[in-house]
């Protein structure tokens, strides 16, 4: 069981907070070193300031869009046997017998508040949706109470922040952040569980600075056409979107991986320009393939709300599709509701949704006081009718064209970690060998904004 100090506690906790930050930079930047100097009440206004008005923030859910918040995930009576009341994030995946739900939470804790008791990073559990609300059945590990899934070095202040999981053919693979201090990556890692989550192999890793950064924070989703399809931004909250594809033997073989180039339509072996630039400061983004139509959830800190786009085809201009807001951020003294969700961040869909009828999972935190800490599940109805789509089976996404062999490339920041005698491993070794990476000794702090 791991247990830390408050101080460090709250300054890995800045990492995720993603500040949503209402308030000047200069002012924000104030509010995250006090957390970093060990105090649990932010000064800063930004948790006070309304969202919803000047600076291009939405100011209510788009209009033909009903949304409604169902609940918390987390908290007394809902997940206190299992051993967590607060965390957030909760990237999901069905998987196992039945309507069975892997979700992985960010930095979490055992108290009833962000900083009281353990903290348990990068924890899971599984759930069940029983009457339109998430249910929380047990951990994902084995045991009655959540524990940490992947072994995090004990090197002062740092995390593991789950970017998403994908089941693929029954096994599942996660993607993370190791971070220290806001917005610094040190590395990625790509994990995999041929146990339903249980235990995890590290299979792959890069550098924070592969593609650029702009590969750090990522979305999975698996086509109808055999390729994983990959939404990406920096973790920074000042980034656009870009998008790559591989087969799911290659998820963790960085150098066969191909990126979608919007100017020419192709897919290439460099990332080149985003497919979604207009408008948009990046932060946790959430791509599936629903009913035929590629869906993609994002928040979107130019407009402080969590916006959905659903295109029927991948390689598409995502520029020109006008987002649904769903639900906006305001301030923290009038009430908490769909059309005022302050201090909001991630996005993530729920499986079994449809696009008239969707689940997703929002986090919030209050870092004023730490008071409000936790992911929230919120129901989204609408959809289909504001993009005019119809929903569909068994459809087949139109092929790109294939990938030039000669132009595949950009291996040279790559770092890839081998787990001995698995076939997926000795691939990715034979492509791009082992090394050894020196972590930098000064890790410059970049607020997130």
């Amino acid at each position: 069981m791991s247990k830390k100090s408050l101080s460090p506690i709250l300054a890995t906790a800045a990492v995720v907070a993603l500040s949503a930050t209402l308030a000047p930079v200069a002012t924000a930047q104030s509010s995250m070193s006090s957390l970093f100097s060990g105090s649990s009440s932010g000064s800063s206004s930004s948790s006070g300031n309304n969202g919803g008005g000047g600076n291009g923030h939405a100011q209510e859910v788009s209009p033909g869009i009903d949304t409604t918040l169902i609940g918390d995930l987390l908290g007394p009576e809902l997940s206190e046997e299992i051993g967590l009341l607060v965390g957030d994030l909760g990237v999901m995946a069905q998987f196992g017998e039945g309507e069975e739900i892997a979700i992985i939470f960010g930095d979490s804790w055992r108290g009833n508040k962000l900083g009281n008791g353990d903290w348990i990073r990068i924890p899971g559990v599984v759930g069940v949706k029983q009457n339109g609300r998430i249910k929380i059945l047990r951990p994902l590990n084995e045991g009655d109470i959540a524990q940490e899934l992947v072994d995090i070095p004990e090197d002062g202040i740092l995390t593991v922040i789950p970017s998403d999981i994908i089941n693929i053919d029954g096994t599942l693979y996660m993607q993370g952040m190791r971070v220290r201090g806001i917005g610094n990556v040190l590395q990625t890692h790509i994990w995999r569980s041929t146990d339903n989550g249980q235990n995890w192999d590290r299979i792959g890793t890069a550098k924070p600075g592969f593609n650029s950064g702009m590969t750090n924070l990522i979305s999975w989703a698996e086509g109808p056409d055999g390729y994983i399809y990959q939404a990406s931004t920096q973790f920074q909250r000042k980034d656009d979107v870009y998008l790559q594809r591989f087969k799911p033997e290659d998820i963790a073989n960085y150098g066969k991986w191909e990126y979608f180039q919007p100017d020419t339509g192709q897919w290439t072996g460099k990332i080149g320009k985003p497919i979604l630039s207009t408008d948009v400061r990046a932060g946790e983004l959430n791509l599936r393939y629903i009913e035929g139509h590629w869906v993609l959830a994002m928040f979107n800190e130019q407009r402080m709300a969590i916006e959905m786009r659903i295109s029927r085809e991948i390689d598409t201009d995502w520029n020109a599709i006008k987002p649904a807001d769903v639900v906006v951020s305001g301030p923290w003294n009038q009430t908490q509701d769909e059309n005022n969700f302050s201090q909001l961040y991630g996005a993530y869909i729920v499986p079994g949704s449809t696009l008239g009828h969707m689940d997703l999972v929002v986090s919030q935190w209050k870092t004023s006081d730490d008071s409000r800490y936790n992911s929230t599940q919120f129901n989204v109805k609408g959809l289909d009718k504001f993009f005019g789509v119809t929903p569909q089976t068994n459809t087949m996404l139109r092929m790109a064209p294939q990938m030039d062999e000669s132009a595949r490339g950009n291996q040279d920041v790559i770092e890839v970690s081998e787990a001995p005698n698995t076939e997926l491993q000795q691939q990715s070794a034979a492509t791009q060998g082992e090394s050894v990476e020196t972590l930098p000794e000064d890790i410059t702090v970049v607020p997130l904004r």
